[in-house]
Formats: structure tokens, C-alpha cells, sequence
């Protein structure tokens, strides 16, 4: 080890201590979901030691004299430690070896730009979150220089111009979708948060070897309002179809591979290394009222698939496993590159008129039909929402970003295959069903602070399309959920629902602490991910209907 390994090690303790609860060398919220979350502005980065000695922005010093590094330095590295993590790294030193092994996953294959797409509908867009949030980049994240979104000339149904970039320039946000003032986007969010963890939990810069940062590059195709027909390879019929004037708007799956193209032509003029890591998609709104609005009958379904095969998506969930396939074929042609693009979604909970979300249970089914390519990252009932019950604040789309960004951390730096908290048997033994769940971070506790209760900590039970009373739910174990009915179901159609309860319109979506809530459940794990923005990002329980035997 050399002796500027070891010092950046142990500063890295030093770090890892007020990172989670401070924001260590970042721009960091001061308070994030205050009184009025909507409003709260980025601080000035002035962080505090747990002692209260205060460290000032980049360029100062550390209590002892030390340089404080740059915000992407290796001053971001983090160890977990203590006392025996300290002695060890001693030991190592005082016996002239090296570093030992550390959290990267040997699979990691790094890049010099790892770029990030994201599509989706109007909450993709950030419809509504008018209140910009990241307007400094702490670490060396970029955008195009022609903006995020790169498109223009944009209303409800799409996009009738794209800018192609000329170079990359650090993320901040900044363009907006409509044309009105800027928008805070999931994009600093996911992008940032993938810094931090790569610094603080998988110590970038902090072994021999191991690279010393990792930038990435966002950019953003979706499109409000739009179902999966229209974002998919290939666009709608009636987009297809429309007059040549005014122009045509562009088929957002086609503004992605522009970007792909464009970004890869960009970093290859600068001598860069250049992969597409995957696609994030916050999606399904507009599908799920599809469903709701016409008796649980999509009326775009079933589709031809983009392969040309007659009737192949008959559903939502076959929609998500082709838009994954078309997505890395099509990146993959483009890049050359061996390294697989997974789809990252963020679950849907559901709207604001019906009790269940077909939508919501059909994004987990394509989580478990095509694992590791469709990827179910966390639901979205816990994010933080505006007045009009349908979009997230700006807070709640950062918040999604770092969502986002936790399940990156693990599949692209650890190489983990990734599952959420879901059920993964469900039992029965007279009036007592029991679940038992995959929980990432055990054990399981029932949250009703950051969720409102809507009942029964989310649950419900049908039999033969009746709700039975419930008379208990209880947490029996780190992985293990009961809940006792009122009496033995006496139905041959026996369901468990969780997080499929809204109450009747009106509803909102979103935790229901601040606005009446909508589906909702208080299940989570005890995940204390480090948020550079000081949210929480422990992983809550995603929505189901489930039979019961």
C-alpha cells in the first residue's frame, strides 16, 4: 500500500461517518423534506463534522490541516469502520502490502462516460416539479450541452425537434420539457447518488487498481402522456401517420438512439471511453387508466411485436420485457459494446380512481419473467407529491433518482442481481395467511411515519371478489409477514392484495402524509443506503394481488 492509499483510507473514515447524515462534499439539502418540501432550495455545501467543526467548500482544510479534496476526489472515498478497520489498515501499511481486496465487483469493467437514458411519461418529464433542486454538480456528472431533454418544441403528445449535442457539459438542471421555467428531472438525482455510493460504499480511489471516479452522463426521451405503443421501437400508428407540416414529431425510442449515437460520437472526439449502463423508465400512468377505463381490456393490446410477430404483446408485462430487448439491441449495434442495458423501473402504485392497478402488478410479473433485464427498483407510493395528485415534487423526483441509483450501485458496481421486497410464498392455514417475503436488508418493520396507515398497514384480502376482515397484521420474523382474518375464507377465489387500497375519488398518489393517500402499503426493509440528499432509501414493499391457497 502506498502511503497516499493509506491516508486517503483513513480520511475516508473520517467521511463515512457524516456522509449519510451530512452530505460529505456535496451541495446537500439542508433540511429535504421540510414543512414545505416543494420549496426547499440546495444549501451552500457547508457540511459539519459530528462534533460540529465545520468544513467549508472545496479548497479548504480539514480541523488537523490535511487538504480537503475536491468534491470528485478521493476525499469521497468511504470505508465502513471503526476502531478494527483502522488497526487493519495499519497492519497492512506497517507490512508493506497492499490494499486488500474491496467491495468492486471483479465483473465491473470501467469507462470514462456511463451513460444513462431515461424515458417515461409526464413524471419522467418532471410535469409540474417547477422548483429546480441540483443547480450545482458536485462530482463530474454530465448532460448535453444542448440540455438534458434535447428536445424542443414539445406539447402533450410529444416532441417535434432534437438538438443534437456538440459536447458534454456538467449536470446541472436546467431545460424544462414545455418550454416554461426549469424543472428538477429524477436525472441529478440518479446520476449524483451513483457518485456518492461509488466513493462511499464501493471505495473508488480508495484501493490500488480501482478507478478513481465514476461520471455519468444523463439524458432524457420521454414523453408526457404517451402509453408504451408510442415510446416503443417503431412509434404509434397515428404518429406515424400524422401530416408532414408542421413537422412530424419525433418517435422518442429514435431521440434515445440519437442520443446514444450523438453521445458515443461526442466521447470518442474527445478520446473517451464511452458505455450505455441501462434505461430508467417511470412509466405507466397512462396504460394504467387504458386498463381501468375500459374494464381491465387494454384497448391498444395485443400489439404486434416490433419483431414483426403477429399479437406477440398481449399485455404490459410483454410490453416491458420487448422494450428492454429492443433497447439493448438497438444501443448494442450502436455502441459495440458486450456490456448488457437493463431496463431500471420504477413501480407504479397506482391512480387516483381504482381500488387495484393492473399496471402495478404487471411491471413486478415483468421483474420476474426477465431478471436481471427488467429490473423493479422500488414502488413509488413513498415519494413526495404535488397538490394536483398526480406528479412528484421536486423532491420526489430527486428522491426517485437516488432510488435509480441505489439498484445501479448494486447491479453495476457489485454485480448483484437485484430483487426488491416482495413476496415470494404465500401460505394459508385456516383464517392465518402468512407471507413470506425476499427482503434485502432484514428485518421487516411497518413504517407509519413516512406512509400513512391507509388500514391494516396496507393489506387486504378477497374471497370470491368479497373483502373479509381483517383482525391483525403482525411482522412474525425478519422475512415473514401474518395477517389473521376474521374468520376462515370460505372461496374457492382467494386473493392477497398489498398496496392495491385506494379509497374512493378522490385520491391522491403518494404516501398520504401531506394530501389524502391513495394505494399504499408501510412494509419496508431496514436498508440504510447513504443519501447524498438525506432521503430515505430504505426499500419499501412493492404492490401485489396474489392468489391464496
Amino acid at each position: 500500500m502506498t502511503r497516499r492509499v493509506r491516508w486517503l483510507s483513513l480520511f475516508s473514515l473520517v467521511l463515512s461517518s457524516c456522509a449519510a447524515a451530512y452530505g460529505c462534499g456535496a451541495a446537500a439539502d439542508d433540511d429535504p423534506l421540510g414543512s414545505n418540501p416543494q420549496d426547499d432550495a440546495a444549501s451552500d455545501g457547508t457540511v459539519t463534522l459530528p462534533d460540529g467543526a465545520p468544513i467549508p467548500g472545496d479548497g479548504s482544510t480539514l480541523p488537523d490541516g490535511a487538504p480537503k479534496p475536491d468534491a470528485d476526489s478521493p476525499g469521497e472515498a468511504g470505508l465502513d469502520g471503526g476502531d478494527d478497520a483502522d488497526a487493519e489498515i495499519d497492519a497492512g501499511y506497517d507490512a508493506g502490502v497492499v490494499d486488500p481486496p474491496g467491495p468492486l465487483s471483479p465483473t465491473y469493467v470501467d469507462y470514462d462516460i456511463n451513460h444513462v437514458l431515461v424515458t417515461g411519461q409526464s413524471n419522467a418529464v418532471a410535469t409540474g416539479s417547477s422548483i429546480p433542486l441540483s443547480t450545482t454538480q458536485p462530482y463530474g456528472n454530465l448532460m448535453f450541452n444542448s440540455g438534458i431533454m434535447a428536445a424542443s418544441n414539445c406539447n402533450g403528445t410529444g416532441c417535434r425537434a432534437y438538438t443534437a449535442p456538440t459536447s458534454f457539459v456538467p449536470l446541472v438542471q436546467n431545460d424544462n420539457f414545455y418550454g416554461g421555467g426549469a424543472a428538477e428531472t429524477c436525472t441529478s438525482g440518479l446520476a449524483n447518488e451513483i457518485s456518492h455510493l461509488a466513493f462511499q460504499r464501493y471505495d473508488f480511489n480508495a484501493h490500488e487498481g480501482y478507478p478513481t471516479k465514476h461520471d455519468v452522463l444523463v439524458s432524457l426521451h420521454g414523453r408526457s402522456g404517451n402509453t408504451y405503443w408510442c415510446l416503443r421501437k417503431g412509434f404509434c400508428s397515428y404518429q406515424i401517420n400524422q401530416p408532414a407540416t408542421p413537422p412530424r414529431y419525433i418517435s422518442p425510442f429514435a431521440q434515445g438512439l440519437m442520443e446514444v449515437t450523438d453521445a458515443k460520437a461526442v466521447a470518442d472526439a474527445a478520446g473517451k471511453s464511452y458505455v450505455v449502463r441501462g434505461v430508467a423508465v417511470i412509466h405507466g400512468e397512462s396504460d394504467h387508466y387504458a386498463y381501468i377505463n375500459n374494464a381491465g381490456n387494454h384497448p391498444e393490446f395485443p400489439l404486434p411485436g416490433t419483431d414483426g410477430t403477429a399479437n406477440k404483446i398481449q399485455d404490459y408485462t410483454d410490453a416491458l420485457v420487448e422494450w428492454q430487448e429492443d433497447y439493448e439491441a438497438s444501443i448494442k449495434a450502436i455502441t459495440g459494446q458486450a456490456q448488457p442495458v437493463p431496463l431500471f423501473v420504477l413501480g407504479l402504485a397506482g391512480g387516483n380512481t381504482s381500488t387495484t392497478s393492473q399496471v402495478a402488478q404487471m411491471t413486478l410479473a415483468a421483474h420476474t419473467r426477465a431478471p436481471g433485464k427488467v429490473i423493479y427498483v422500488a414502488p413509488s407510493y413513498p415519494l413526495a407529491i404535488l397538490s394536483d395528485c398526480l406528479h412528484y415534487s421536486s423532491h420526489g423526483e430527486r428522491h426517485a433518482g437516488e432510488y435509480f441509483a441505489k439498484v445501479y450501485a448494486k447491479v453495476v458496481f457489485g454485480g448483484e442481481a437485484w430483487e426488491p421486497v416482495r413476496p415470494m410464498q404465500i401460505t394459508r392455514a385456516g383464517n392465518v395467511v402468512t407471507v413470506k417475503y425476499h427482503v434485502p436488508v432484514p428485518p421487516l418493520t411497518f413504517d407509519t411515519a413516512k406512509v400513512t396507515n391507509p388500514g391494516n398497514f396496507g393489506y387486504t384480502f378477497v374471497d370470491n371478489g368479497a373483502l373479509v376482515a381483517i383482525s391483525s397484521v403482525a411482522i412474525a420474523g425478519p422475512d415473514t409477514v401474518t395477517i389473521t382474518l376474521a374468520a376462515a375464507p370460505s372461496g374457492v377465489n382467494m386473493r392477497l392484495r398489498y398496496a392495491q387500497n385506494t379509497p374512493p375519488s378522490p385520491a391522491c398518489i403518494g404516501p398520504g402524509t401531506t394530501f389524502s393517500g391513495g394505494s399504499r402499503g408501510n412494509l419496508r426493509d431496514s436498508d440504510a443506503t447513504p443519501s447524498l440528499y438525506g432521503y430515505d432509501l430504505s426499500n419499501w414493499g412493492a404492490p401485489f394481488e396474489m392468489p391464496v391457497p
